[in-house]
């Protein structure tokens, strides 16, 4: 498949501070991609720079082979954007909200919406204004995942949700690409990006500093163990002769207290080596998109 986004080099400016510091990604069409990163790191820079409501200072970016500035309203012809705090009219009813969307939006589509709507549980009866937080939430959800778009962009979707919508958002997404969707999925809960994304890339201080395969993510474990005096020579000998190590493991620590290795794949491979390894108190875990996490953005 091809890529349906496009980034290169983008940066933006506001005075000495730099929102987008030379980011570049790809997205690949049919996938769903995770934008993580903390508070300030860019993606919603991003995300407006892709939709053309913000100019790059230098840089640029395609989606749907459509540059994102000079072509912006073809762009976001082909984009179903839900933001971070969707604004509705508040003296509409639920179903004039869904009607209205279905009819501006080119790839619109009223029987969709009331699906959706009808599945995640709203009253569309009730005025905008009279709608709890959740509500609102939910209604917004509709209007954009009822869509024919090719590239959905969710920010903060489940913000505001109780964990049971939670996963009926998550299943509507999955639908949503099982029908040719591309979804760019941005979202504080690592759990939602663990659970739904095929791709997922952090985001900080304005560049990608990761990107990864969340399915390897998911099937990366970690080695904990305090290395005997026969470590190092083992080690080194094991690099020499067992194939089965390149390209599996890497060390993250290795000094005369601690040895950390990574294991990328299925663990009962490794588990004869790992028998032989002269460490003590070893302790095999998941690695987890929080570590990664924490990894990227925690100690930097």
């Amino acid at each position: 498949m091809s890529d349906i986004v496009v980034a290169k080099d983008l940066l933006k400016t506001y005075g000495a501070f730099r929102a987008l510091n030379g980011l570049s990604l790809t997205i690949r069409q049919g996938s769903v991609f995770g934008l993580l990163g903390p508070n300030g790191a860019g993606k919603t820079t991003l995300i407006r720079s892709l939709l053309g409501f913000i100019k790059p200072s230098s840089g640029n970016a395609t989606i749907c082979g459509w540059d994102c500035v000079l072509q912006s309203v073809q762009v976001r012809s082909n984009v179903a954007y839900l933001p971070a705090e969707a604004k509705l009219f508040g003296m509409m009813r639920g179903s004039a909200v869904l009607d209205f969307f279905a009819a501006m939006n080119p790839n619109g589509n009223r029987d969709r919406a009331l699906a959706v709507a009808k599945q995640l549980d709203l009253d569309l009866a009730r005025r905008v204004a009279f709608m709890s937080t959740g509500m609102r939430q939910k209604l917004a959800i509709a209007c954009v995942l009822s869509t024919r778009a090719p590239l959905l962009i969710l920010d903060e979707p489940t913000a505001n949700l109780d964990p049971n919508v939670r996963m009926e958002v998550l299943s509507l997404v999955r639908k949503s690409q099982n029908e040719g969707a591309t979804v760019l999925f941005s979202s504080h809960v690592l759990s939602e990006i663990e659970e739904v994304c095929d791709t997922a890339t952090i985001v900080q201080r304005g560049n990608v500093v990761k990107t990864f395969n969340v399915s390897e993510m998911r099937a990366t474990h970690r080695v904990h163990g305090t290395p005997t005096p026969a470590w190092l020579g083992w080690w080194s000998e094991r690099q020499k002769e067992d194939s089965i190590l390149i390209g599996d493991t890497n060390v993250l620590e290795n000094n005369s207290t601690k040895v950390v290795i990574d294991i990328v794949g299925p663990i009962q491979k490794h588990l004869e080596w790992l028998s032989r390894m002269p460490v003590e108190n070893m302790r095999i875990e998941p690695v987890g998109l929080r570590s990664v996490y924490e990894s990227c953005c925690v100690s930097s």
